[in-house]
């Protein structure tokens, strides 16, 4: 077994071992779903790292636990399954490097670090190891750190804002007075939800195209019935619009990869007889989607709506127009020049 295993499995037996009190071996070894002479070896793996463990022998069956008083070993009076919790946070932040934000997690994880013993550091690096994670790579804000400080102190002011925008929808810089309700990170980025004064509507801006930000005299009053989660609710990702029903037939190779995913709050699934699958989702703007699909190329058919359908339809013939039209003049500049020699073939080398 990998030491990646053995290490998540000694996170559960922690965290057994505070929800109950006064587990046998036999008993966590049913919980863990492993032998006895594992969970042996991982207590004695936890003793070593500095956690606090008892055994009290009842009925001449030894009972195991940890120490009552652990707790206050600990810093903020954690527990440990709440330690390594927040231990593994620590690379939350990572994306918004060079903004104000990672400074108090720097700081707090500093601390945190500085009040561990060495053993018990060295056991959360390795179950940090254990559970890696890649995201999108993240936009580089060093260069916009006083920006993203200005737009969350005016969030938490409710202070109006004048920003310098540059829409690229209309191709130039305007001056929009916002009223700020959030900044959101999404997809390797930041963008603000605010209402826009201009438009008079909740419009999402992305942070790098603020050109300049002032803010003004005036406050405002987050709407009552504004809720965050219900505004980006139906969005297919960031763009949104009119709700729209869209129905998706994807082809039985691709419906292991299509059915273990949740890809939208409002997909439904339907297995068809001859092993595709329909799904079916309400989305705000088809804009996003469209590309989303055309990234499963033949794969997947738009059945709904009609105007989904052609816009895919319209992309996949300019692509096949694109790439015929770009070998038709490679052919043409190639014509009457000597054929270049074959590549000599490369020796395929079998160790057994």
């Amino acid at each position: 077994m990998s030491r990646g295993s053995q290490i998540i499995r000694q996170w559960r037996l922690i965290c057994c071992l505070e929800s109950r009190a006064g587990r046998t071996v036999a008993q966590l070894a049913q919980d863990l779903n492993c032998s006895e002479r594992t969970i042996w070896r991982d207590l004695q793996g936890l003793k070593s790292a500095g956690f606090s463990l008892q055994r009290q022998k009842e009925d001449g069956r030894s009972h195991l636990g940890l120490v009552e008083c652990y707790r206050s070993e600990l810093p903020l009076s954690l527990s440990y399954s709440e330690l390594i919790s927040l231990y593994l946070l620590h690379t939350l932040p990572q994306p918004l490097q060079g903004t104000p934000f990672p400074e108090s997690f720097d700081s707090l994880f500093a601390k945190i670090k500085s009040s561990l013993s060495p053993p018990m550091l060295a056991f959360l690096q390795e179950l940090e190891r254990a559970l890696p994670s890649r995201q999108m790579l993240p936009r580089d804000y060093s260069a916009r750190g006083s920006l993203v400080e200005q737009v969350a102190q005016a969030i938490m002011d409710r202070q109006t804002l004048e920003i310098q925008y540059h829409s690229l929808g209309r191709g130039r810089v305007q001056t929009r007075k916002i009223d700020p309700y959030r900044l959101w990170y999404q997809e390797g980025s930041l963008y603000l939800i605010a209402y826009c004064h201009l438009r008079q509507k909740v419009l999402t801006f992305a942070l790098e195209r603020i050109r300049a930000a002032r803010p003004t005299t005036e406050t405002f009053v987050l709407p009552e019935g504004f809720h965050f989660e219900e505004h980006i609710g139906d969005s297919f990702s960031l763009l949104r619009g009119e709700s729209v029903q869209v129905k998706i037939l994807f082809s039985p190779h691709q419906v292991p990869w299509i059915a273990e995913r949740l890809w939208h709050p409002s997909q439904k699934m339907q297995y068809q007889l001859d092993g595709s699958l329909l799904m079916s989702l309400e989305v705000a703007d088809t804009v996003e989607l469209k590309r989303w699909i055309l990234g499963f190329g033949q794969e997947a058919e738009v059945l709904e709506p009609k105007e989904l359908r052609q816009a895919v339809r319209q992309e996949a013939e300019g692509l096949v127009t694109k790439y015929s039209v770009a070998l038709a003049e490679r052919r043409t500049r190639l014509k009457g020049k000597p054929e270049a020699a074959p590549p000599p073939k490369k020796l395929r080398i079998e160790i057994l």
